[in-house]
């Protein structure tokens, strides 16, 4: 069953000074064949039982509370060269997670600190202090934040906006897979520049209906059948927040006003394609002196911090509203691990809404949520 969190709710802050770790086994999700064009298969992961080691000096074991499911992840699968290394066969599937330390052997973290990093798809993580970071979860706000608006996603959105796209007032700005984890918050960015239009593309219209009530003056569902004449209808383009690719890309570079700017964010319609859109329009960017820029969030860490701050601050006025698709561990089952690969469906096919979150640990419920 799919539950979906809405906003940032308020929670008690949770102090824990010692946690009881009787658990010697680790089950995780380790990358079994590499997936041909299209979808991953049931034969593309194998669950593992195996023991956990002894911690070690300057290490810590970290129980995986939350797993965040991205776009990207299905290119990590690919060996190709990319801007980070493709998952190793029999390695644990890659993904950001947010955790509580459970046993420490380091005096940077101790038991019961909240920490983000890429824990990968696995009831526990284990390894040097060093690889994690601490975070703490600002009143009003939920662990799952740091993986979602106030992680990853979040920083994607204003460096996205800011720094690659330029965002200036009275920009028309169009945002495609508007109510996914990045588009959501890009559209909330875009809409706290009141002299800016801002149009929304989704992928149905009760998402289109959402964003709608969030502010933006047109939402356009691209599976309708008049989606094309709509588009056209919208003008010329100042900004546009790519989450997509394909088609969609296509038809914003031939309605670009000069100057404009396209924000390569992601092509989440070529990561599962089996044949990708070729691009037609591309030579606009020439007649109209656009440009056209992909980035690496990462790369942009020295943004962080004041992106959160401006994150925060929109949430505390009413501006930023956040959704949370977050799969729980199924009936009987004490882990989320089942649902990985379903998660991983539901961002591909954008039958989700914001950002995708695997409950990996049925324990920490009540202490969580």
């Amino acid at each position: 069953m799919n539950e979906v969190h809405l906003g940032l709710l308020s929670t008690s802050d949770i102090r824990i000074t010692m946690i009881s770790n009787n658990t010697s086994k680790n089950n995780r999700l380790i990358l079994a064949k590499r997936p041909e064009k299209g979808p991953v298969t049931p034969e593309t992961f194998k669950l593992e039982t195996v023991d956990l080691e002894l911690v070690q000096d300057g290490q810590v074991r970290v129980k995986v509370e939350y797993s965040a499911i991205e776009a990207t992840m299905r290119n990590w699968l690919n060996e190709a060269r990319s801007y980070i290394e493709p998952v190793k066969l029999g390695a644990v599937m890659r993904a950001i997670g947010v955790g509580r330390v459970v046993e420490s052997k380091s005096d940077e973290l101790k038991a019961g600190d909240l920490v983000y990093g890429l824990l990968g798809w696995q009831e526990y993580w284990q390894g040097s202090a060093k690889e994690v970071k601490k975070r703490d979860t600002p009143p009003g706000g939920r662990d799952f934040d740091h993986i979602g608006l106030l992680g990853s996603s979040g920083m994607t959105a204003y460096v996205g906006m800011f720094d690659i796209g330029q965002l200036k007032d009275g920009d028309v700005v169009v945002v495609s897979a508007a109510a996914g984890s990045v588009g959501l918050i890009a559209v909330q960015i875009a809409l706290a520049h009141p002299k800016c239009k801002v149009i929304a593309i989704a992928g149905s219209d009760d998402k289109c209906q959402m964003l709608k009530d969030m502010g933006c003056h047109v939402a356009l569902n691209y599976k309708s059948e008049d989606f094309k004449q709509k588009f056209k209808d919208i003008g010329l383009i100042d900004v546009y927040f790519d989450n997509v690719g394909g088609e969609i890309l296509d038809m914003v570079l031939g309605r670009l006003n000069p100057h404009a700017r396209i924000i390569a964010c992601g092509a989440v319609s070529a990561y599962s394609a089996k044949t990708p859109y070729g691009l037609v329009n591309y030579t606009s960017l020439i007649s109209m002196k656009a440009k056209i820029q992909g980035f690496i969030v990462m790369e942009h860490a020295h943004r962080f911090a004041e992106a959160g701050a401006y994150l925060a601050k929109l949430a505390k006025e009413g501006k930023m509203k956040y959704d949370y698709t977050i799969l729980e561990p199924k009936d009987g089952e004490q882990n989320g691990l089942s649902r990985c690969v379903e998660g991983m469906e539901l961002v591909s096919s954008g039958n989700n809404v914001g950002k995708t979150v695997i409950h990996m640990s049925r324990s920490d419920r009540k202490a969580s949520l």
